[in-house]
């Protein structure tokens, strides 16, 4: 096989990114005939077709090109943290820290980690990223994000998980709620009352699906993908909501007192917790992301 070089994966990434040839070109500041001669050579040092380069419409990457681009994205990511290496061997982290977080609780998590990592690594530059955890899986097994703060029931293939504080289903209500002085909850008592759910999958389809193998059909007024728009709801006394939690939050953005309450029935358990790419050592700064989030929220 002919040599494969850094020029080469750079110039298929920067391809994926935009789309086409010429648009990569002037990315990269170089010719589309040079962006075009290293996707060739690529193609012949793999011996397999890459990207489908059409007249006008662009350039799409074959499957071959799609597996390629992402494991050359991680490559190029290492190549450009080697500089920290050195530090890292002395005790110092340092370069590029890019985390991904389960929307629900990126609120409560985000601003805790950089605050953690500015106090006690400075030189490492940490950006993060929200959304459901498939999208955060996605981008980080295609080298955007190194790792993500996710549940244990939304992993999937080719992540590794370590998991940081169980996670049990809870009824949340307003302080005020006729029902909130119960100890617990059973679905019975809810039959008929107005719910907000999420609709952040999989998490709200999880939730729904639960609901209803007990025999239970929820009356879902609102879904939202925000949850403190979920507990602006609740703490207004104008619904319940089952929510998947790792802390009680008493209460809402507005200020407002919520309670959650155990479910009577069974519920099944999940964990909240760090993915990472399946097969990869974890890097020092990942183990330390872990670290934060098991001093912080960690009950494992």
């Amino acid at each position: 096989m002919n040599e494969v070089t850094l020029r080469q994966l750079r110039y298929l990434v920067v391809v994926a990114q935009t789309g086409s040839l010429a648009a990569a070109a002037e990315e990269l500041f170089v010719s589309q005939t040079a962006v075009s001669l290293a996707l060739t050579q690529l193609e012949a040092a793999l011996g397999a077709p890459l990207a489908i380069r059409r007249k006008s419409k662009g350039s799409v990457l074959t499957p071959a090109g799609e597996s390629v681009a992402a494991r050359a994205r991680r490559i190029l990511r290492q190549t450009a943290e080697l500089g920290s290496v050195v530090g890292e061997l002395q005790g110092d982290l340092s370069g590029a820290l890019r985390v991904g977080c389960y929307r629900a609780y990126s609120s409560r998590i985000i601003p805790e980690m950089i605050q953690y990592f500015a106090e006690n690594h400075p030189n490492v530059d940490v950006a993060f990223d929200e959304g459901s955890s498939t999208e955060l899986q996605e981008k980080m097994l295609d080298g955007t994000l190194d790792a993500c703060f996710i549940l244990r029931g939304h992993v999937v293939s080719h992540s590794a998980f370590e998991a940081i504080a169980p996670v049990v289903p809870k009824v949340l209500l307003s302080a005020d709620h006729p029902l909130a002085l119960q100890e617990k909850i059973s679905f019975t008592d809810l039959a008929g009352l107005p719910a907000v759910l999420s609709d952040v999958k999989p998490a709200g389809t999880l939730v729904e699906a639960m609901i209803r193998s007990m025999g239970f059909e929820p009356d879902v007024r609102w879904r939202s993908s925000s949850t403190e728009t979920i507990r602006s709801l609740v703490g207004r006394g104008l619904a319940y909501s089952v929510l998947l939690s790792i802390w009680p939050g008493p209460l809402s953005q507005e200020g407002l007192p919520l309670v959650l309450k155990e479910i009577v029935e069974p519920v099944p358990e999940n964990a909240f917790g760090l993915a990472y790419p399946a097969g990869l050592e974890p890097t020092r700064k990942i183990s330390e992301l872990l670290a934060f989030g098991r001093e912080k929220f960690g009950i494992f």
